[in-house]
């Protein structure tokens, strides 16, 4: 009968597998790259990631020269050698503009103008014409006998007043001269993060091959820093793996005089993290690639369930005598695990529910794997000497018995030495959730990004009104009304009513020109013949209102998000909403949503605890519950505590490996608590395993990666301390 109802399951398990995997193949699976859209979930906040998007998906490059021609003329050389079709520049053709401009050239005022026209401020309208008529350097845009107010030089040249720059035109800046090329990049190459680094790697080719000579090229925006950030990071990770899987390997080796054991601990994570990565995309439209660091992480909690049973089996005649031994702690970790990311299923965060389901379904796979199989497959000893179980485990409990063997008076200084630097750190916590904080990039990057904000006059946060109307007219006309309270407290923006201006806004010029004409033209143009200048006093514009046509496709790109929504750019605006319009700050809105996903993650701390508690009272009974979690408790206080003391902000990411050792620290206190020695070797071994691969992490240049690991490292060996400590095994030998 058992036998039987071992095939049956087994049957159930593979048939569950493969119609995960078959449903993956027909559904085309996406894996999500943008970090902002593991925290941003709602409708609304997509506006936010969306914007994020399309000015982090851009790339500068800076060509520094001595004279103005030979940084333009390395500027174009290094545009030649692009792929047009990966990254390009967006410059409007400028000549069919210029044209469209002098066509309506009758409408266009440029802002600070129109409120002179406004106020009847006409004799510094009249003394602005007049410089620009003499300006010796720049000469009039149009026809004088059309425009003599010179008032669409005046609107064109206005357009620039922020430092708006053009790709491949000189700028003097400290007694050298810089070209720049704004280049984006292709919408679908930058959702792949590995394709795009490989176009930027061939960029960063170029400029090496170019800087020569006295000429020096900078690379600055996102894909610039991605690409070093990730290539380090590739470079440490690799490395970390190889030292260790070399670890496990000599240790496995060492332990069980074969490597056996190895080939199922490989195997059955491997299937855990596919029936983990098929299941979640059956849910979820994406998975995002930060699930899978954190949830292929938390499957390394299999690992233990190997080498459970491998420690048991060398003391065991059979695999089932072997697995009978340890059904009990190995069915009770796995339902504290579950039990715990259950939990996150209930937060109103995107993240968080991905990694709940992607680890409990590795969790469950790898658990049925060892249950289901590994007794008739693996029958055997393994090469484990008979007679010396818990020799590993013996070595740390001498030590642990050498500080029991301490008087009395001598451990409760101790104790409280502990306990008083513990609370000291742990008041001394502090939060840090801004999102520039995350990331130190390399000194060369960031002259390179201060020198970009220099010549563009873009040196600062980022912020935006989002704009919505019924059609475009609204749209420019909802942009005009606050682009006129933005320009009255001389605040510079970029908006497509900039560029454009509405009918209505039109009408309103054509009628403020003609004024102007009315009242000074004769006073004013005395250098046109008289019939010229009745004829533009009398002039009936009838020749239409300029609009959105093609040659200003690239402000739809810029500007509109979708037919409805438009946005309007501000650098360093410290100001609030004006007319209702959303205002929306790119690291202050990011900082504040990872604020927010930082808190959720606090406030699940203490419910995760209670589920555990509660289900391992009903395991066994309320007091040894608490002597299994209290290991897990005292090692995250201990990790807040150590943070405080060493004054190291917490963020998010400290929160997530927060939940990494509940997971790994809870199932060392589980077995331990089971009273088998053998069980004890097991445990060490995963410990030592665990931690050394992220204590390694923490050596590792990217910030976030080197947080992670440092805090993951020293939770596990705190859990495990404390289990030792808090956990007697000899206590536990009569225990059902």
């Amino acid at each position: 009968m058992y036998i039987k109802l071992i095939n049956t399951l087994r049957i159930f398990f593979i048939l569950i597998l493969v119609t995960f995997a078959v449903l993956v193949l027909f559904r085309p699976a996406h894996t999500e790259t943008n970090i902002l859209k593991a925290v941003f979930s709602s409708s609304q906040d997509n506006i936010l990631v969306d914007l994020s998007s399309k000015f982090s998906a851009r790339i500068n490059v800076i060509v520094e020269s001595e004279s103005p021609e030979k940084s333009e003329e390395i500027a174009k050389t290094i545009y030649s050698k692009l792929d047009k079709s990966i990254m390009f520049t967006s410059d409007m053709n400028v000549a069919a503009v210029l044209e469209d401009y002098e066509k309506y050239h009758n409408n266009l005022l440029s802002g600070g103008v129109r409120r002179l026209l406004i106020n009847k401020d006409y004799e510094t309208v009249e003394e602005k014409g007049l410089e620009t008529l003499y300006n010796p350097i720049m000469p009039p845009i149009g026809s004088i006998e059309e425009d003599p107010f010179l008032l669409l030089t005046d609107f064109i040249t206005g357009l620039a007043d922020n430092k708006e720059i053009s790709n491949f035109t000189p700028i003097g800046f400290s007694g050298k001269y810089y070209s720049l090329i704004l280049l984006n990049v292709d919408s679908e190459i930058a959702l792949s993060p590995t394709v795009l680094n490989e176009e930027v790697k061939r960029l960063v080719d170029i400029q090496k091959e170019l800087s020569k000579d006295g000429t020096v090229i900078y690379l600055t925006g996102a894909p610039i820093h991605s690409y070093y950030a990730s290539s380090h990071s590739i470079f440490e990770i690799n490395l970390i793996c190889i030292l260790s899987a070399i670890f496990i390997i000599a240790l496995v080796l060492w332990y069980f005089k074969s490597i056996i054991p190895l080939i199922p601990i490989a195997v059955s994570i491997g299937i855990g993290i596919l029936s983990g990565y098929c299941l979640t995309f059956l849910i979820f439209k994406n998975i995002h690639i930060l699930t899978f660091v954190f949830s292929t992480t938390l499957i390394g909690i299999c690992v233990d369930y190997s080498l459970h049973y491998f420690v048991s089996l060398s003391e065991n005649e059979s695999g089932r005598e072997a697995l009978k031994e340890i059904f009990k702690s190995l069915t009770v970790s796995l339902l504290t695990t579950v039990g715990a990311f259950v939990v996150l299923l209930f937060a109103n965060f995107i993240l968080l529910k991905q990694i709940s389901v992607f680890t409990i379904t590795g969790l469950v796979t790898v658990y049925s794997i060892v249950v289901l199989f590994y007794p008739d497959i693996f029958k055997r000893a393994v090469g484990h000497d008979d007679g010396k179980s818990g020799r590993l485990h013996n070595e740390i409990v001498f030590f642990v018995s050498i500080l029991k063997k301490i008087r009395l008076p001598i451990k409760v200084v101790m104790a409280s030495i502990v306990c008083i630097i513990l609370i000291f750190g742990f008041f001394r916590i502090k939060f840090d959730d801004n999102i520039k904080n995350m990331y130190v990039p390399p000194k060369f990057l960031v002259k390179a990004e201060k020198l970009f904000g220099e010549l563009a006059g873009t040196d600062g946060d980022i912020s935006f009104f989002v704009i919505r109307g019924e059609n475009l007219q609204d749209i420019l006309q909802k942009e005009e009304a606050i682009a006129d309270k933005l320009e009255g407290e001389n605040i510079t923006y970029q908006a497509l009513s900039r560029y454009i201006p509405s009918v209505k806004r039109q009408k309103s010029n054509q009628y403020l020109r003609k004024q102007l004409y009315a009242d000074k033209m004769n006073e004013y143009a005395v250098f046109l013949p008289a019939p010229q200048r009745t004829k533009l006093i009398k002039e009936k514009y009838n020749n239409g209102f300029l609009t959105l046509n093609k040659n200003f496709e690239i402000l739809r790109k810029n500007f509109l998000i979708d037919e409805n929504t438009s946005i309007m750019v501000l650098n360093d605006y410290e100001g609030g909403s004006i007319n209702g319009a959303r205002l929306i700050s790119l690291q202050k809105d990011i900082s504040a949503q990872l604020k927010k996903c930082r808190q959720i993650c606090l406030g699940l701390l203490i419910p995760i605890f209670v589920v555990l508690y509660l289900l391992l009272s009903k395991i066994y009974d309320y007091k040894s519950g608490l002597k299994i979690i209290l290991p897990s408790v005292c090692a995250v206080l201990f990790v807040f505590g150590t943070l405080g003391i060493c004054n190291c902000p917490v963020n998010l990411f400290h929160l997530l490996a927060i939940f990494l050792i509940i997971g790994f620290g809870l199932d060392y206190s589980v077995f331990r608590f089971g009273g088998k020695k053998k069980s004890a070797d097991a445990v060490l071994m995963s410990c030592l395993t665990t931690v050394f691969s992220f204590a390694l992490l923490g050596f590792a240049g990217f910030k976030l990666i080197s947080s992670l690991g440092t805090v993951v490292s020293l939770g596990l060996l705190s859990s495990y301390i404390f289990s030792l400590i808090l956990i007697k095994v000899e206590e536990q030998d009569t225990k059902g």
